[in-house]
């Protein structure tokens, strides 16, 4: 078996086992253990195309990894929590309320513990495994390319398949993919996907349904402006990652 076909078919044992295996688990107990599992089989498949080390992936705790993570999360969360107060002031949504603070103690901390779960283990298999086995051996903007197409087409699991999905997954990945090619680890990127989805969550609440959130919200209406704010916020989260790029702790080698 090629070099590449090894590659191929470890991403999509990987996908299949994330976005079947763990997301359509319907027991949390089994869900928690088949993300325990995940890196085990890893592992295996990193040992099986010759890559190895899970840090030749992007899974490194350099000195600086937490900082980055944190870094990440704080630009995914306010890029969407802008979105969010611009959609609201454009009569996209209707905010009735918060839940009381005894009753979102859970809700929050499953927001949180889920979407970063989901976020981190996404970033692993479409990014950190497609550079970790890619940048050497084929140009950069080709790895680049790649890794933001098996993306949008990966999104399609949760989102479903259609242009409009394929379109804002394309420009959000230009920003998660970013951010794996300029620090060379996996955190700057699982804390922008973690940020936003954070920021999502509470807004739907773990499970993604509208109104299901922390806040409480009712009357959603899609016009033209409010669509428009869903393409421009994460293409705009791009432009401000690329300009303020030298601030990011980059792993060397």
């Amino acid at each position: 078996m090629s070099y590449y076909a090894k590659v191929f078919a470890g991403l999509i044992v990987l996908d299949m086992y994330l976005n079947i295996g763990i997301a359509r688990s319907s027991e949390l107990w089994l869900q928690v253990l088949l993300v325990l599992l995940f890196f085990p089989l890893l592992k295996g498949i990193l040992m099986f195309t010759k890559v190895s080390e899970f840090k030749n992936i992007g899974i490194s705790f350099h000195s600086k990894w937490s900082r980055n993570l944190l870094i990440g999360f704080l630009i995914g969360f306010s890029f969407w929590l802008i979105k969010y107060v611009i959609q609201f002031f454009l009569q996209g949504f209707e905010i009735t309320g918060i839940l009381p603070f005894p009753e979102m103690i859970l809700p929050l901390l499953m927001i949180f513990l889920m979407f970063f779960v989901g976020s981190f283990l996404n970033d692993i298999i479409v990014r950190g495994f497609v550079f970790g086995h890619l940048k050497n051996k084929l140009p950069m903007k080709w790895v680049f390319l790649i890794s933001i197409i098996i993306y949008a087409l990966d999104d399609s699991w949760n989102e479903g398949f259609s242009v409009g999905n394929i379109l804002f997954s394309v420009v959000l990945g230009l920003s998660l993919t970013y951010a794996i090619y300029k620090t060379c680890s996996i955190w700057l990127t699982t804390g922008i996907h973690w940020g936003l989805n954070v920021c999502y969550g509470l807004m739907n609440g773990a499970l993604g349904g509208s109104g299901g959130g922390i806040i409480l919200t009712q009357n959603y209406s899609t016009t033209f402006l409010t669509e428009a704010v869903n393409y421009l916020t994460p293409l705009m989260m791009f432009i401000f990652i690329y300009l303020v790029r030298n601030r990011f702790t980059r792993v060397e080698g």
